[in-house]
């Protein structure tokens, strides 16, 4: 049974993803690839992690015992205008995932108590969705909101 708590907070899961979403449709054709440094990552990379990220709290339910996510295994190059849009559509669907996932919870499965590497030890899974996901995709936001500002820069003096 849903409980208020998870329906607000699958609700906000769901209102995080659309705004990230939003931002990366505004990234120009050709500008996918970008980076802000060489260490730094692209849309494309940060759109993977934010995949890897939800797949990670879906298996971090089930497992709580494994280690964090860091970064990306390797970049992602992106050659095509349809592999980015074919990425924004995988990030879409892990976001229903996470939304549902989060709704299916109980109160009781919020307060449990889980190693946390991240966060100095044991936290509740409440923290867990609440700070290591959906805050950490509010931080990637304003990654991608800086990057749009230097691809949207350049692709009107390109033309």
């Amino acid at each position: 049974m849903t409980t208020a708590e998870c329906g607000r907070l699958a609700e906000f899961s769901e209102a995080v993803r659309e705004s990230t979403l939003k931002r990366l449709l505004l990234v120009p054709d050709g500008s996918e690839n970008l980076r802000a440094c060489d260490k730094s990552m692209s849309f494309a990379d940060i759109a993977k992690h934010l995949i890897d990220a939800d797949r990670w709290l879906s298996t971090k339910l089930e497992n709580p015992e494994i280690e964090p996510l860091a970064g990306i295994d390797r970049p992602v190059e992106i050659e095509e205008r349809s592999q980015y849009l074919q990425l924004l559509e995988e990030l879409k669907e892990t976001g229903r995932l996470r939304r549902d996932l989060i709704k299916n919870l109980t109160d009781e499965r919020l307060d449990e108590s889980i190693p946390d590497a991240r966060f100095g030890g044991e936290v509740s899974l409440w923290w867990v969705i609440v700070r290591g996901s959906l805050d950490h995709e509010a931080h990637h936001r304003g990654q991608i909101s800086t990057l749009l500002q230097i691809a949207i820069r350049r692709a009107n003096n390109s033309t």
